[in-house]
């Protein structure tokens, strides 16, 4: 019994370290190295982004109170006296220097957003809203500041920052308008993939299968574009079999059967799925 007991030990030991030699197991573990580092830099890159989003409406909420001052101010009549005069410079001021500092802010947001790897639409639209934000507040401060200088010429003549913001709020919303524009060309070039299936001999002939393995040359119109990765969860192959040729991690996807019994790529993790390469590629066996 103790002879068996020792014989079960020394195979387990063997066959374990057979698995750990083994090619497969190596190329596993380097795909899961690599996908650890690729998310542990994205989840520093959206911490990184959510911090300075959140600087920039915690500005919005600070200059709630003078804008509000500012504006009763505006609409009142009669003569200012000093202390409300340098109440409205001293809230005009910092207004002004608040909204420049979020433009800057909005800005880099935006630069490290297109650096980053992140895929979110949910935070383009956020940046979206920030900015536009930005140009209402901005406007507001403009017509807050030529209502008050009507009233009184110190104002005017002290309000010189204020100007400046009124000459750049006319190109305010087409700067808006062009960003968002990259922003959306960005965000579509994220979510575009491509896929390819074929016997061995189509993938062959287009340089895409060489010994086994994805070429590095193979023809790429030969590839059907994906416009939208987070969508297209389905990927019928009209054959009997298929395998992958192109690496994707383990666990975001399977292989199934449509109801004419003909196999299909399903992928149940998207992100992930398309995290190694834009390019998928299946050898089908029809």
């Amino acid at each position: 019994m103790k002879k068996v007991v020792v014989f079960c030990a020394v195979f387990t030991l063997i066959f374990a370290s057979c698995v750990k030699n083994s090619s497969e197991f190596k190329a596993l573990q380097a795909e899961r190295d690599s996908l650890a580092l690729v998310n542990a830099q994205t989840n520093v890159e959206l911490d990184q982004i959510v911090s300075l989003m959140n600087d920039v409406e915690d500005n919005f909420r600070s200059i709630k109170s003078a804008e509000n001052y500012l504006s009763v101010q505006s609409g009142t009549s009669g003569e200012l006296t000093p202390s409300v005069r340098e109440r409205i410079q001293s809230d005009m001021q910092f207004v002004t220097e608040t909204l420049n500092k979020n433009r800057r802010q909005i800005a880099d947001l935006e630069a490290k957003l297109k650096k980053s790897n992140l895929n979110s639409s949910q935070i383009s639209k956020t940046l979206a809203n920030l900015r536009q934000e930005l140009e209402e507040k901005t406007e507001s401060l403009v017509t807050l500041q030529n209502e008050l200088a009507k009233r009184d010429q110190q104002i005017a003549e002290l309000s010189e920052n204020v100007n400046t913001l009124s000459n750049d709020v006319k190109n305010l919303s087409a700067e808006s308008t062009a960003r968002q524009a990259v922003i959306n060309a960005q965000q579509a070039e994220l979510n575009t993939a491509y896929y390819r299936f074929g016997t061995s001999k189509e993938l062959k002939d287009n340089a895409i299968l060489v010994k086994g393995q994805l070429g590095t040359n193979f023809n790429r119109e030969f590839f059907v574009k994906i416009d939208d990765i987070n969508t297209t969860k389905i990927i019928p192959l009209y054959a009997k079999k298929g395998k992958l040729v192109s690496k994707h991690p383990a666990g975001t996807y399977e292989f199934g059967k449509d109801a004419n019994g003909q196999v299909e790529l399903r992928i149940s993790d998207p992100k992930n799925f398309w995290s190694l390469t834009k390019y998928l590629v299946v050898e089908v066996d029809v």
